[in-house]
């Protein structure tokens, strides 16, 4: 537990249109069961409060599944694309028919530190990414430990991405061509893990990946995975080692790169990257690294690291001025 003076001099580092955020965040408790009960109710609190709210009535929203395959069962999915386009389910309407034009993919992977999480949480960046975009969501309900260590949530995430690459344009007007994959905090570490099996196994081609705050690395040797421990900053070190600990509960030996990206002995020739890092997340250093791995490799990469921030501050305060900043 900090002390009074360490508390004070951390929120000293902070953007002060976040501090309240901070001082308002509670010492979460390090138990898995209850942690996911305390989310779950706030990703309920979320929908049934705020996401509705905040729906765009330009942008549809429906769920899916995804058929069961040989390493991954069912995997339910929810959409997101822009009105003006009609999903191939759907009958055509006389004054909307479908438009055959079609639009580039993202396959969005949610955070929530491997234990918790929904697709319906991440309604709001979703539906953002259509309209900045003009592109079609697809969000994966990947399962969660400690039910399910990996590899379960890595495999509904490649199925969903197979899916898309191969059958989804019998349900989508995407462009199969323009697939991208990206996600928040552990869904950066499964879209990484992702990009990696792809371009390693001649999979799906993927375009781009999108990094957001990821978590990359499960040994925790870096520079800031020791000096960031405030634990009102929701993914502290106690946290994170608890989290990959039951991720990687059924992994014997050395962890695979699937698993933790900053493993990957080699880079491949990885789609191009953009990678976001918080100033004071314990995940900076390890996302910084990684980032300079791809740009040694060659890959096209647009690193951030954005000043006074902390872990998922950017979605918790989205109108302070860096997370606007940031989302940009």
């Amino acid at each position: 537990m900090n002390n009074p003076e360490q508390l004070a001099k951390f929120e000293q580092q902070i953007d002060p249109q976040l501090r309240e955020l901070l001082r308002a965040t509670p010492d979460l408790l390090h138990d898995l069961p209850t942690l996911r009960e305390i989310q779950a109710r706030v990703s309920d609190y979320l929908v049934e409060y705020g996401n509705n709210l905040r729906h765009s009535a330009e942008v549809r929203i429906y769920d899916w599944e995804v058929p069961r395959t040989q390493t991954s069962a069912a995997v339910r999915i929810r959409c997101y694309e822009p009105k003006s386009y009609e999903p191939k389910s759907y009958e055509p309407k006389s004054d909307k028919p479908n438009n055959d034009i079609p639009l580039p993919v993202l396959l969005w992977i949610h955070g929530g530190g491997f234990i918790s999480g929904d697709v319906k949480s991440n309604d709001s960046i979703c539906e953002n990414f259509v309209l900045e975009c003009n592109c079609i969501v697809v969000s994966a309900e990947y399962r969660l430990t400690p039910q399910y260590p990996y590899p379960a949530g890595f495999d509904d995430c490649y199925a969903v991405l197979e899916w898309l690459a191969n059958s989804g344009t019998e349900k989508l007007n995407i462009d199969v061509d323009s697939i991208a994959v990206g996600g928040s905090s552990v869904g950066g570490c499964l879209a990484a893990g992702v990009a990696l099996k792809a371009c390693e196994t001649d999979g799906p081609k993927i375009k781009h990946q999108l990094l957001l705050i990821p978590v990359l690395d499960d040994r925790h040797l870096t520079q800031s995975s020791r000096d960031i421990t405030d634990h009102r900053v929701v993914w502290n070190r106690d946290l994170s080692l608890l989290a990959w600990d039951g991720y990687l509960h059924d992994v014997f030996g050395e962890t695979p790169s699937y698993a933790a990206p900053a493993r990957a002995k080699t880079i491949p020739k990885l789609p191009s990257t953009f990678i976001s890092v918080e100033e004071q997340d314990l995940l900076r250093d390890e996302s910084i690294v990684y980032a300079q791995r791809l740009m040694q490799a060659g890959v096209t990469t647009e690193l951030h690291v954005y000043p006074g921030t902390f872990h998922g501050s950017f979605m918790d305060a989205p109108e302070a001025d860096v997370s606007k900043q940031h989302m940009a």
